[in-house]
């Protein structure tokens, strides 16, 4: 994603990593290019759904029902997982993006405590379109509203305060499913430089078999989700340079 202004609102947001700390604003100035994707939305971020008894609620709902059924369809392999006991949070997790499965993947191959304190961007303009949306995904996979369409800054500026509030931020660096090497966006990396944390880069394969783009569940298949070592922004960095390196390591 890339932005036509610069990133002063979102480190009001970031925390201390950014700089100074400064009140949040009231309204988050708007460049707008092309259909807004906010135009359908008419639900909002259920924050309650993050509290300790939902979030009890659904660990078990997960583990009984979710997580079994996306096992039961996807045969994961999973790589790296285990390392992340060594890795800082709060942090983006930020894989590539084939299936609307990928998500409840990557949550599956979590560890724990990873997992209790991350949160999703899902789109809003197809995950809270209606309240009845919003609720089944925020119970489900813990989302918060992120806004896709490149002049918007509502959906980074979410992303930061989850971030400064702890929790980790499950992003897609891809517009789309499906993208392919030419949809990776810089948000994922300006939101990286701007709030100081690391990205934890994740390779998923196989999904687009189980799953496919604009289908329900096709088949069983094999799957396989890596994780990949921690990629710390440097200083001077610029998000086009983060981004090409979060994508080689997703790619290799």
């Amino acid at each position: 994603m890339k932005f036509a202004r610069g990133g002063r609102g979102l480190e009001r947001l970031a925390g201390p990593n950014a700089g100074k700390r400064e009140s949040t604003p009231r309204k988050w100035r708007t460049v707008t290019a092309g259909r807004d994707p906010w135009a359908s939305r008419t639900a909002e971020d259920e924050p309650w759904l993050r509290e300790k008894r939902p979030a009890l609620v659904r660990e078990i709902a997960q583990q009984t029902l979710l997580f079994p059924a996306t096992r039961a369809f996807t045969m994961p392999t999973i790589i790296g997982a285990e390392d992340l006991i060594h890795a800082p949070q709060p942090a983006i997790l930020a894989p590539n993006h084939e299936s609307d499965i990928d998500t409840p993947l990557v949550l599956l191959a979590l560890p724990q405590s990873w997992r209790r304190h991350t949160v999703v961007g899902a789109a809003s303009d197809r995950w809270y379109r209606k309240r009845s949306y919003a609720i089944a995904a925020g119970f489900w996979i813990n989302t918060f509203p992120f806004d896709r369409g490149g002049g918007q800054r509502r959906g980074l500026a979410a992303a930061a305060a989850h971030l400064r509030e702890g929790r980790n931020v499950l992003l897609f660096p891809q517009g789309t499913r499906g993208a392919g090497p030419e949809g990776y966006r810089a948000g994922v990396a300006e939101l990286a430089l701007t709030a100081g944390v690391p990205i934890i880069p994740i390779h998923i394969e196989g999904t687009a078999l189980v799953m496919p783009k604009g289908r329900g569940l096709n088949r069983r298949g094999k799957t396989k989700v890596t994780f990949a070592r921690p990629l710390q922004p440097r200083p001077g960095e610029t998000p086009d340079q983060l981004t090409a390196r979060l994508q080689d390591a997703i790619e290799h």
